[in-house]
């Protein structure tokens, strides 16, 4: 039987419900609930929790032990404890992980922001600015105003990914929620979104990674 901890996020919801993503599982539950009733829930769902985590993906094993890296969907060694920050001889060297975040903004973050700029103009449409955050569990927002945020992971992924993430959120400056003309303004972009959207959970575990 596999063991596991989940934590709790409480909201404003009138049910529970589980998540398990990356092998971690969080747990839905509404405000009221109390912790017996989450535990009784989590029991109930003990055998499907366990095969949810027995398939957790292993490709990238390697990226969460901290022997390598992902640039542009391509994996490369790393190492930190180095003196300086560089990338030499196909391979990254940071002083520590909290170096990854500045190194990789100031590598590839001009490239990301360049390419929401043409894709806007392509999509038809004028974000007021394009902002790089330190999401923890998404890819980027857009918000009321027309500002763009998005993780600086993006330059990890694969870059038809990354385009896809910039190409939905753009999108959302026409149609802010989530509805079936918002879907549609994204297919007209990227008419393979939805196996892009499917192929980009695998590499979800990212946003939690290389914090400071």
């Amino acid at each position: 039987m596999i063991e596991f901890s989940f934590r709790v996020i409480r909201s404003r919801r009138r049910t529970l419900a589980v998540i398990v993503a990356d092998g971690e599982v969080t747990v839905r539950a509404p405000l009221r609930a109390t912790d017996e009733q989450i535990r009784r829930f989590v029991e109930s769902k003990r055998d499907w929790i366990g095969r949810q985590l027995a398939r957790r993906d292993p490709r990238f094993d390697t990226v969460r032990e901290g022997r390598e890296i992902l640039c542009a969907g391509e994996l490369f060694p790393v190492f930190f404890g180095a003196r300086c920050n560089e990338e030499k001889d196909g391979a990254f060297f940071f002083k520590n992980v909290q170096a990854v975040r500045p190194c990789f903004i100031r590598r590839f973050g001009a490239a990301l922001k360049e390419e929401a700029a043409e894709l806007s103009r392509i999509a038809g449409v004028c974000p007021k600015e394009i902002l790089l955050r330190d999401f923890k569990a998404r890819w980027g927002s857009c918000d009321a105003a027309g500002v763009i945020k998005l993780n600086w992971r993006l330059s990890m992924l694969p870059p038809r990914l990354c385009t896809y993430v910039l190409i939905h959120e753009l999108c959302h400056l026409k149609h802010l929620d989530h509805s079936a003309a918002f879907w549609s303004e994204v297919k007209k972009l990227c008419p393979d979104y939805f196996a892009l959207r499917k192929e980009l959970k695998g590499y979800a575990f990212l946003t939690r990674c290389f914090r400071a």
